[in-house]
Parts: structure tokens; sequence; C-alpha cells
């Protein structure tokens, strides 16, 4: 593949955050992008109202949720969004955490918000047994 911005070849590229696709032509050309794209949840950032939260990768590896928008908004969470309001203090978004005592629950990520309740897992439906 070549550059978007200068036509130069993409290369692969190894930083102090990581492995990454940069352009050939730098320092002329600053062109980078990650290696995994990242994905989607589906969820609206509670910040900004204005991007979705993104499944993205530290790097140490760990995976964390972000806003779409960044840098413009720097809303980041650890656990796995869901897209329900949080009952106790109203938050737009509740998280799933699991812990070894309480095992799976949806939680709220607001700090000063005590709200915690069992997570069951969504049923899948198989579409091939009849």
């Amino acid at each position: 593949r070549d550059c978007p911005e200068c036509g130069s070849p993409l290369i692969f590229k190894r930083g102090r955050y990581g492995k990454f696709i940069g352009c050939s032509g730098y320092p002329k050309c600053r062109y980078i992008e990650p290696l995994e794209k990242p994905k989607d949840t589906g969820v609206p950032c509670p910040k900004c109202n204005k991007g979705t939260l993104m499944q993205r990768k530290s790097r140490r590896g760990k995976i964390f949720y972000s806003c779409s928008t960044y840098p413009k908004c720097d809303y980041a969470i650890w656990n796995e969004p869901v897209n329900e309001p949080c009952p106790q203090c109203g938050w737009p978004v509740l998280t799933i955490k699991t812990t070894k005592r309480r095992g799976t629950e949806k939680v709220c990520p607001q700090p000063d918000c005590s709200f915690a309740e069992p997570y069951e897992e969504p049923e899948q439906t198989d579409k091939g047994d009849t």
C-alpha cells in the first residue's frame, strides 16, 4: 500500500508504544496508523455525546475502551461498556466488571456511585436447531 498523504510506500515500524504502520518518507511525511483498527462497541460516549466508545489495546496489550473522537475527548475506561443508564445516579453507561469475589456484574463507572447488580450474559439463539 501507498501513503495516502505523500504516495510513498507504507512500512511496518516498531516504536516505544509497540508496532505500527508508518510512511517510508519519514521525517518529511509523518503519516502513521495502528496495526489493529479499534473495534466500535456502538455505545455513545457519555462525556462528549459525539463519538462512540472504541475497543483499543494499550501499549502493554491490555484492552481498554475510549472515545472515537480522541484527542478532542479523553474519556476512557478499562471495563467493557453497556449502553444502559445507571438507575442510581443516571450516568448513561454501565460497565461489565468481573472479580473473583463477586463474579461478573454490571457496575456504574462513576467513583461516587455504588450501583452494582449481577450480570447475565444475553442468550444466543441457535438458528440451525429447530
